[in-house]
């Protein structure tokens, strides 16, 4: 039919719903089967370590390597500085120095200061003694945990006066408990029983350095 100079064509029916269908169909399937790709499963979630230890804080071994210096005396394992902690010697240190700051000293350069320089010389003194040598993260490890009778020292400190008889009995009591322990764990670790002496005097001079700093 024209109608001035137009023409119309005749409309075939259009049926929405099943063009709809059939357009919905491919994009729906895209969809739910990229979502269920990427949507991670529980599974995925229990397989993996908890917080702490990715960061290398394990509280077990935390503890039993502070029970340890507690009680220098007991027995203890070959394999206790296999797993390289630092978290218990950072937060001593971070003791020692707010005890010092409680006391009115501010002497956190001097703490870190002095904890590094030891810790690299006895790298170096235990590397050059020891056959299997040992890594840095030991030695730090085992000097920071160690240090903990300094603690107790400097908080000793904060309630009674140690510049007398009493007191540096208390430094030497404090010294000695200190480079046992940890010339125990160095000599254990590195198998160097016959060396003892050897390795426990210049651990004994970082820890009276670290006495020194506590009490004056």
């Amino acid at each position: 039919m024209t109608s001035q100079g137009m023409e119309f064509f005749p409309n075939t029916y259009y049926d929405g719903s099943a063009s709809n269908n059939d357009m919905s169909q491919p994009y729906g399937g895209q969809i739910s089967g990229s979502m269920n790709r990427g949507t991670p499963s529980v599974d995925s979630f229990d397989d993996e370590l908890p917080l702490l230890e990715e960061l290398g804080i394990n509280f077990d071994h935390i503890k039993k390597k502070t029970l340890s210096v507690l009680n220098p005396f007991k027995k203890i394992d070959s394999h206790i500085m296999d797993d390289t902690d630092l978290g218990g010697p950072i937060f001593f240190d971070l003791v020692l120095g707010f005890s010092s700051l409680m006391s009115g000293k501010v002497q956190f350069g001097y703490i870190y200061g002095l904890g590094l320089i030891g810790c690299l010389s006895m790298y170096v003194v235990l590397n050059l003694m020891s056959e299997n040598g040992i890594d840095m993260y030991r030695v730090i490890s085992v000097l920071g945990y160690c240090l903990l009778p300094i603690v107790f020292l400097s908080f000793v400190s904060l309630l009674i006066n140690i510049n007398g008889l009493f007191g540096y009995i208390l430094i030497f009591v404090a010294i000695f408990w200190s480079t046992y322990s940890a010339s125990k764990m160095f000599v254990k670790t590195l198998t160097m029983i016959d060396q003892r002496i050897l390795v426990a005097y210049p651990v004994g001079l970082l820890y009276t350095g670290f006495a020194l700093i506590t009490a004056f």
